[in-house]
């Protein structure tokens, strides 16, 4: 009989990602909500007297719970995507581990306030955002990156060091990448932001975009928190940015999705898991 004698014994390894899916508020109303249904369809069958009370095993009520307990493991699996949609603007946020370069439409790429872009000399790291850009699109020829910088700043007013949030728009490889004033730089040439500065950035990205680009995907990495220095968390970044987009879509979307990249190196190593993003999204920025 169902539920009387365990007829196989069901080894389920839960890895890192799974155990922070399921060990949180939302996971465990997951549990809740599948034991629940589990519990339910066992007295719609002792209704219809398909499978009685009396045939219940004493431990069967573990039973259900353990069903429950790997559905929702299941349901939760670690995944490198997860969108959230808020209905009431017909607005799309997605939070994505990957690699930013491959996102299409329009990249915003971390830069400083004086648009420093001399990788070869090394001004600016290599390993940073926008020194892995020069190596991508610009390969032992970063002169013709700082020339169309050079071609875009004269188009702002004022002199560097530029405000935060100055946006320069460079065009290649038919992509358009927004270069966005989020750091300054000290006299030994370290870059580092701080949250009220990420702010006043993204408020000028947000404002360029509208102003000057097309409605188009919009891929957006976590700003300040590598050579910016910023020891924020990086759930509270993606909530930042996010709340920021939201704010600034109030009069009309300027972007047909935004894309908070993550980069897998950060996802390891902080155990980022994106479906504790998504449900922390979700509480804090649907009303």
């Amino acid at each position: 009989r169902l539920f009387q004698k365990p007829c196989c014994k069901v080894a389920h390894k839960v890895g890192a990602g799974q155990r922070f899916a399921l060990f949180s508020t939302a996971g465990a109303q997951s549990i809740l909500f599948f034991f629940g249904a589990i519990y339910l369809f066992i007295e719609v069958l002792d209704f219809f007297r398909l499978y009685t009370r009396d045939q219940y095993a004493s431990y069967a009520v573990f039973v259900f719970l353990i069903f429950a307990i790997v559905i929702s493991v299941l349901a939760r699996r670690p995944t490198k995507s997860i969108l959230v949609t808020f209905p009431n603007n017909d607005l799309n946020i997605e939070v994505r581990v990957g690699d930013l370069f491959d996102c299409i439409g329009a990249v915003v790429i971390s830069s400083n306030t004086v648009f420093e872009a001399d990788v070869a000399g090394k001004k600016i790291s290599p390993n940073s955002l926008q020194g892995q850009f020069t190596a991508r699109y610009y390969t032992g020829n970063q002169i013709d990156l700082i020339e169309a910088i050079s071609n875009e700043l004269e188009q702002v007013e004022g002199d560097a060091p530029y405000p935060l949030g100055t946006v320069l728009p460079i065009n290649t490889h038919g992509k358009t990448f927004y270069f966005c004033a989020m750091a300054e730089m000290n006299e030994s040439g370290n870059a580092s932001s701080t949250i009220r500065g990420i702010e006043q950035s993204l408020v000028g990205l947000w404002r360029h975009v509208r102003e000057t680009g097309e409605l188009q995907e919009l891929a957006i990495p976590l700003m300040g928190t590598g050579r910016g220095r910023l020891k924020t968390p990086r759930r509270k970044i993606t909530e930042m940015i996010a709340e920021s987009y939201l704010s600034a879509s109030q009069d009309g979307a300027f972007a047909d999705k935004l894309v908070i990249v993550i980069h897998p190196d950060d996802a390891k190593k902080f155990q980022i898991n994106l479906w504790d993003v998504k449900d922390h999204l979700k509480r804090t920025l649907i009303p």
